[in-house]
């Protein structure tokens, strides 16, 4: 067969143009582009400092994360930017720096479920019970306030393990368990965990100085909660957020920084020491029923301390230490020494001061709201250690400080003043 070569031309590219460019079009459409970068950059730039600009005024303060856990996530902190005499933005990264690092001091020295990340905490004193041992300063202040107060709420721990159950159950059966209202053997465990709690002889921390502490139990004791499977024999529990609440502000206030208020939902309020702010909190009150009503709102100015004690829940998505049963009864945190069951004596209290922090106003308050019957001459008779309750009795407000201003309240109820 006779071979023949193949035709290469008809694969060769075509011949290439010449063509000449206008180089005045280049400079032109260079100068297109370079104003077209100026004009995002300028705009881009624009769009940034609008978002990051910080103005004067209220501004919530948000927790910046270095790794480690914090607590921030319980508490609300509102301050007003712009009275320090700095700029607003410095102002704002100098709080912002000291409540991160307060929230995470705290998370760790109030736990009982884990290690303190630089020192000792209540994990530590729980798991070596007759053990001295260095704490972390914030942990050493809480004790010495329990100790001045003579109070022994912190150790109805195995107690309060028994509600934290009843409290993360969503059925009224699932609480059969654990509800010594409802199962006669937690009735008598109960019991015997709050005789314990009452007793020193039995259980005490020991403040050792130079924040060291000792949690100093009896053989008894030991015996007890090893045969009832007790972890924890000292926990502030549901308590931890007004001591907390305490020692943000004070880092705040050791700062420079008083203007504005820290507040937690479960009831704690820590409004700092400048005494030109007016804040507000609301009053609720149940009406007949499980009704809650918006009974009225208390109106007060400058540093003070106030917290709220409620037999009844008003956010089911924050407030984690309640339970309420279809019938409408509700188990609350609050636990009689006497016999360790759930109580309140009224719906509601509130107790405010501006001489004490948030943890001496709790724990003055306690035993006058975690029983059976209210005591109202006793206490009333709080006026005289600067914490001024207000409560209700049926229809009727009752308040005790002359710099708390009642308005908005609601239709039929009545404001009897009880001071001079």
């Amino acid at each position: 067969m006779k071979r023949t070569a193949p035709d290469r031309t008809a694969f060769q590219p075509r011949p290439v143009e010449r063509v000449e460019v206008n180089e005045s079009h280049i400079k032109a459409r260079t100068i297109i582009v370079v104003l077209a970068i100026v004009i995002a950059v300028i705009a881009f730039t624009h769009v940034i400092l609008t978002y990051t600009r910080v103005d004067a005024g209220w501004r919530t303060i948000e927790a910046t994360s270095s790794g480690e856990m914090n607590c921030s996530q319980d508490f609300q902190f509102d301050y007003y930017l712009g009275g320090s005499g700095m700029s607003a933005a410095a102002e704002l990264k100098a709080i912002t720096s000291l409540y991160s690092q307060a929230t995470e001091t705290a998370y760790y020295a109030f736990s009982v479920n884990e290690p303190g990340r630089l020192t000792n905490n209540l994990y530590a004193l729980n798991m070596s019970p007759n053990t001295p041992m260095p704490v972390d300063p914030v942990l050493y202040q809480a004790f010495e306030q329990v100790d001045q107060l003579d109070s022994r709420y912190v150790y109805l721990a195995p107690v309060y393990d028994e509600y934290n159950s009843i409290f993360f159950c969503s059925e009224d059966w699932e609480t059969e368990g654990f509800d010594p209202y409802q199962n006669a053997d937690i009735r008598e465990y109960v019991a015997q965990a709050a005789a314990f709690a009452r007793s020193p002889e039995h259980v005490r921390v020991e403040l050792l100085g130079n924040n060291a502490l000792q949690l100093t139990v009896s053989q008894e004791y030991l015996a007890f909660a090893k045969e009832n499977g007790i972890v924890n024999l000292v926990d502030f529990y549901w308590m931890k957020d007004a001591f907390i609440i305490d020692y943000l502000a004070q880092v705040m206030e050791e700062n420079g920084f008083n203007r504005g208020a820290i507040s937690s939902y479960d009831g704690f309020v820590r409004c700092l020491s400048a005494d030109q702010l007016s804040y507000s909190y609301k009053y609720y009150d149940l009406l007949s029923g499980s009704r809650v009503c918006d009974a009225a709102q208390l109106s007060y100015t400058g540093g003070t301390s106030l917290v709220s004690l409620r037999a009844f829940r008003l956010n089911p998505q924050k407030e984690l230490y309640y339970y309420q049963f279809a019938d409408g009864t509700v188990r609350t945190p609050y636990v009689d020494l006497a016999d360790g069951l759930s109580k309140s004596a009224v719906p509601s209290l509130i107790g405010t001061s501006r001489t004490a922090g948030c943890a001496e106003t709790l724990l003055r308050l306690l035993p006058f709201y975690a029983t059976d019957a209210l005591d109202a001459s006793g206490l009333e008779a709080l006026t005289a250690e600067g914490i001024f309750p207000l409560y209700g009795v049926e229809m009727s407000i009752i308040t005790t400080s002359a710099d708390v201003v009642l308005d908005e309240v609601f239709e039929g109820y009545e404001v009897v003043h009880h001071y001079d």
